[in-house]
C-alpha cells in the first residue's frame, strides 16, 4: 500500500487538528471505560523472547522514577548503548533485583573485532550482569562500505554469543532496505532495529520489514514518535511539546499495528509518557488516529527528513544530508540538543565546514517536501 495515497483518502475537505485531537480523545475513553491499560507481549522473532511489544529506550540520563514505574507495571524491554553517556550506569542502579525479569538491549559502535568484545565485556561489568539478552552493533547502516561489512566484525559478534556473554545479536540501522539482503545471506543476526513510524512511512520500510518478518527476524522499532510531539523546536532551549500527548499515543498505536513489529523503544521522561505508552499497547488504532497523524505530517513536512534516502550521494559537496537532518531532529523534535551536537561533531572536518548558504540553489528535490537547505543551514548554525 502506498502510505501517502492512503493518508489523503482519509483527509476531507475542512479537516482541522483540533476536531481530530477530539476523535482520538474520545477513542481514548472508551478503551478506558472498558477496563485498564495493559501490557501486550510479543514474540521477538525466532529468539523466542517474550517482550512487551512497547519497550524502553533508555537514551541519555534516564529518569530513575520513571523506570521505577516501568519495572512496576510490567514493561520488560530496555534498549540501551555504550555511548549513551552514563545510560548503561544509571539503569544498572535502577535494574537492582529485576535482573532476571527483564530483557536487556544494548550496542557497540566499534568497527573492528578486538572493540566489540572489549565493549561488550564493559558493558557487562557496568550493567552488573553476565549476559546481555541482545548485543547489538550500533548504527551498522553507517559504516562507510555497508553494506559490505568486513568478515571480522560479524566473527566477533558471533564469538559474543559463542561466549554466553550475548543470547542474542543483532543492529541497529536507519536504512533496512540497505541491509536486509546482508542479513537474509549471513544469517547471523537475530534481531534488528531500525527506523519505523508514521512520519518516516510504510511506503519506505514495509517490504524490507515485511522479509525480515518472514524469515524469523525480531524486529525492534525505533524513533517511533520523535516528529509527533506537536513542534518543531526554534531554539536550543526549548523542551519537546506534548510527548505525552494524542499525536505521539496514535504514533505508537499506527506501529503497532504491524504485527512484524515485535517491540519498540520510545524514551520515556515522564510517568504520564509512561502511561501513554502503556494505553498504546491496549487500545485499537483507529480512523480518528489516521486523521491526526495525516495532519501532523502535513505540518512538520517541509521540516522533518522521512529517511528515504533519495538524496544519498546528490550533494555536489559530499553531505551526507539524511544524517545531518536525523541529527537536526534529535534537537528539533526530541529536543535532545548535546546527542544532536555530539553526532554532527563526529562528522569528518571537511563535512562540518561546509556551508550551504553558501550555494545559490540545493542541488537536492526532496520528494517528500522537505526544505533541505534551509534546513542543512540551521543545523550547521546551531551544531557546528
Amino acid at each position: 500500500m502506498n502510505s501517502n495515497q492512503s493518508r489523503r483518502q482519509f483527509l476531507q475537505a475542512g479537516l482541522a487538528l483540533p476536531a481530530v485531537a477530539g476523535l482520538t480523545s474520545q477513542g481514548g475513553l472508551n478503551s478506558m471505560l472498558q477496563g485498564s491499560p495493559k501490557v501486550e507481549y510479543r514474540t521477538l522473532g525466532k529468539t523466542g523472547l517474550k517482550v512487551s511489544s512497547v519497550g524502553y529506550g533508555i537514551g541519555f540520563n534516564p529518569i530513575p522514577e520513571v523506570l521505577a514505574k516501568a519495572f512496576d507495571v510490567g514493561i520488560n524491554y530496555y534498549d540501551t548503548a555504550r555511548s549513551y553517556g552514563d545510560s548503561e550506569k544509571i539503569f544498572a542502579e535502577a535494574m537492582k533485583g529485576k535482573r532476571d525479569k527483564i530483557v536487556i538491549a544494548t550496542k557497540s559502535s566499534s568497527r573492528n573485532k578486538e572493540a566489540i568484545i572489549n565493549d561488550l565485556n564493559t558493558s557487562l561489568k557496568v550493567l552488573g550482569t553476565d549476559y546481555v539478552d541482545v548485543w547489538h552493533l550500533h548504527g551498522l547502516d553507517t559504516w562507510p562500505d555497508a553494506p559490505d561489512i568486513p568478515d571480522e566484525v560479524v566473527e566477533a559478534m558471533q564469538e559474543c554469543k559463542k561466549s554466553g556473554k550475548a543470547r542474542f545479536i543483532g543492529f541497529s540501522c536507519h536504512d533496512p532496505n540497505k541491509m536486509v539482503d546482508f542479513v537474509l545471506k549471513t544469517k547471523v543476526f537475530e534481531v534488528i532495529q531500525p527506523t519505523y513510524s508514521f512520519a518516516i512511512g510504510s511506503y519506505y520500510r514495509d517490504n524490507a520489514i515485511k522479509r525480515l518478518h518472514e524469515a524469523g527476524i525480531g524486529i525492534s522499532a525505533m524513533k517511533v514518535v520523535v516528529a509527533l510531539t506537536g513542534l518543531n523546536l526554534k531554539s536550543v532551549d526549548n523542551p519537546p511539546a506534548r510527548p505525552d500527548g494524542e499525536g505521539p499515543l496514535a504514533g505508537i498505536k499506527w506501529v503497532l499495528s504491524n504485527p512484524a513489529i515485535s517491540t519498540t523503544v520510545p524514551f520515556m521522561q515522564k510517568v504520564s509518557e509512561l502511561d501513554m505508552n502503556v494505553r498504546a499497547m491496549s487500545e485499537p488504532y483507529t480512523p480518528a488516529d489516521e486523521k491526526l497523524l495525516y495532519v501532523m505530517n502535513e505540518q512538520i513536512r517541509p521540516d522533518y527528513c522521512r529517511m528515504c534516502f533519495s538524496c544519498s550521494g546528490v550533494c555536489p559537496k559530499g553531505l551526507p544530508v539524511a544524517d545531518v537532518l536525523r541529527f537536526l531532529a534529535y534537537n528539533d523534535f526530541a529536543g535532545n540538543f548535546y546527542q544532536a551536537k555530539s553526532n554532527f561533531r563526529d562528522l569528518a572536518k571537511e563535512i562540518r565546514d561546509v556551508r550551504c548558504s553558501d550555494c545559490s540553489s540545493c542541488a537536492i528535490k526532496c520528494p517528500n517536501g522537505v526544505q533541505v537547505q534551509a534546513r542543512l543551514s540551521r543545523a550547521q548554525e546551531i551544531l557546528a
